[in-house]
């Protein structure tokens, strides 16, 4: 998650906490005012650390991860559980449980198990709550995105136009970087005006490198992939498009394969890419050394 992303959480989570602390009518007896914000900002807590936890988890799960609704609805149901027992925990150990039965220790289990039913519903309300205030930021970016940024379904045209109409200069390595450059990536604010190098998804946004810029935009990462150009990279992680020019070196450590860049960052490569990897290594740098090295160099 990104620093802009945890921060704005954290924040409505305070924001959360607070409000419920302020419009608390009434207080456990010798409680001061600060306990009461103590409290709610534990209870709050812990139930915000558990909805954004099992959003991560379900974010791993692409066919889900590309739809935010079911992720944040499935995220919030994952939680719901885990949040009441720890929240009627809290409340136990605090002297405050919200069991509305005074004698539960005597109780047999249908009691117990009705009890906490009503447990369940009780604090069903405050959960939904959160967790649609928790969710908005991630709504938003979801709604917002394709905005942002004009598709290039119907740009290509324009695109074209644009570099016939610009005068020749020095020869580019790859020059369908282009019509990418005088769509996708001007119609970024800032514009993006270098060429890109490598894409890596982080989160919500996409890292975007150049020879001589860096910038983060908020862009879903499988959009990215169809603006780009297949012949000038490839995709060779979940997470990762590289250019062909930016590849000095395909490593292999035992299972494990990496590509090494000319600034010297190394980048994973899944298994399902370790083929065309390959593949594209031995075509276009120079054959793997026959003395048991792994690796292919430019």
């Amino acid at each position: 998650m990104t620093r802009h992303g945890s921060l704005t959480l954290f924040g409505l989570t305070l924001a959360a906490a607070g409000l419920l602390a302020a419009n608390q009518q009434t207080r456990p007896e010798g409680w001061p005012v600060i306990g009461v914000y103590g409290y709610w900002l534990v209870r709050i807590g812990i139930e915000s650390t558990l909805f954004i936890a099992f959003l991560q988890l379900l974010s791993l799960l692409p066919r889900i991860a590309k739809h935010t609704l079911w992720a944040i609805s499935l995220a919030a149901l994952a939680s719901y559980i885990p949040f009441v027992l720890s929240v009627t925990a809290l409340d136990i150990v605090l002297g405050l449980p919200e069991l509305d039965a005074p004698a539960l220790g005597e109780a047999g289990s249908a009691i117990r198990l009705g009890a906490f039913l009503q447990e369940l519903v009780y604090l069903l309300d405050n959960h939904v709550a959160l967790c649609a205030l928790l969710s908005i930021p991630m709504i938003l970016q979801a709604c917002w995105i394709p905005v942002q940024l004009q598709p290039l379904s119907g740009a290509n045209t324009g695109s074209t136009q644009m570099s016939a109409a610009e005068p020749s200069g020095p020869a580019i390595t790859e020059p369908e970087n282009t019509s990418t450059k005088s769509s996708l990536l001007e119609s970024l604010s800032p514009p993006f005006t270098d060429r890109i190098l490598r894409a890596e998804a982080q989160e919500h946004y996409v890292k975007l490198v150049g020879p001589n810029d860096t910038q983060m935009v908020l862009y879903r990462f499988s959009d990215i992939l169809r603006e780009l150009p297949e012949n000038t990279g490839m995709q060779v992680h979940r997470s990762h498009w590289i250019a062909h020019e930016a590849i000095q070196q395909v490593q292999k450590e035992g299972n494990n394969t990496r590509l090494v860049l000319n600034d010297g960052t190394q980048i994973p490569v899944s298994r399902r890419y370790v083929s065309t990897v390959r593949a594209w290594a031995e075509q276009n740098l120079r054959q793997p050394s026959t003395d048991g090295g792994s690796q292919i160099d430019k």
